[in-house]
């Protein structure tokens, strides 16, 4: 990843640094959202189940709104040849991995804000249940911290983003040389292994915890089509379960956690121990 292509950051250096500025404010705000408006509410506040559907829908529609616009100014950077991740010195890489997001799982959620019933029937009326019915709480609970839990991870954008801005403002390309920079607050060791522990706790911790409310969000859908079906079919109501945009939206989601996670978690944890051999050797030298 660290390997830099042909024509990679050509653009003048003002736009290298104004615009993964931007971007880390961009992904902050999908970390506040999923943070405070997702997990937060679910976990300690306790009162996500409360909140009537509207409000609900008005949540989902903000976080996947925030996304959105994130992802979307992260290509347009990479169109300026202004890459916003301090880790990425190709597009594809960020275009590999928000392509996906922007084509797949944010449509996706799009027939459940929206109130599409054609498409998310089941779900709408699980949601259309008075406050306070078990069955709606485990729907919005598990739907919201799949949610939070799954995109916390903004907040690695946000210091690699910002990674980017003081390495474009000292003249630096790449991470690798990022020691011959003079001034550094992101790019500082003690930030460095924040980040790279945040990745680490995401990848082996957040990822799976989205991944478990995945399947209780499938759970409450399958219950719900259970009791409403006369003859009670497990594979029928396994295919309306299964023809709902937003049970494949984390379907998407646990596959690619299971897939990808375990060996980006790995990788996190190899530089963990990297990085902290390096500060070792250069506190020697100092001493």
């Amino acid at each position: 990843m660290n390997k830099p292509s042909k024509g990679a950051d050509v653009a003048p250096q003002w736009l290298r640094v104004v615009l993964p500025f931007l971007a880390g404010l961009l992904h902050l705000q999908v970390f506040y959202y999923a943070a405070f408006h997702c997990v937060f509410r679910a976990t300690v506040r306790d009162d996500v189940s409360s909140v009537t559907s509207d409000e609900f829908k008005n949540e989902c529609y903000l976080l996947d709104r925030a996304i959105f616009v994130a992802y979307i100014f992260d290509l347009i950077c990479c169109y300026l040849k202004a890459i916003p991740f301090s880790r990425c010195n190709r597009s594809s890489d960020i275009i590999g991995h928000h392509v996906p997001t922007l084509a797949l799982a944010l449509p996706l959620a799009i027939p459940l804000w929206s109130g599409m019933r054609q498409f998310e029937g089941t779900a709408l009326s699980i949601l259309d249940a008075e406050i306070g019915n078990e069955q709606r709480a485990l729907f919005i609970n598990s739907y919201t911290l799949a949610s939070g839990f799954a995109y916390v991870s903004s907040l690695n954008e946000v210091f690699m983003c910002f990674q980017r801005v003081e390495m474009s403002l000292q003249g630096v390309q790449t991470f690798r040389d990022i020691p011959l920079m003079k001034h550094k607050i992101f790019t500082s060791r003690a930030v460095v292994m924040a980040e790279l522990c945040y990745k680490f706790c995401f990848f082996w911790g957040m990822s799976w915890i989205a991944c478990k409310a995945c399947c209780d969000f499938d759970r409450s859908i399958y219950d719900a089509t259970v009791r409403a079906a006369d003859d009670g079919s497990v594979w029928r109501s396994l295919l309306t379960v299964y023809s709902s945009p937003a049970v494949l939206r984390g379907a998407l989601f646990r596959a690619f956690s299971i897939v990808m996670y375990p060996s980006m978690g790995m990788r996190s944890l190899k530089k963990i121990k990297s990085h902290y051999r390096e500060g070792r050797k250069e506190a020697k030298k100092v001493d």
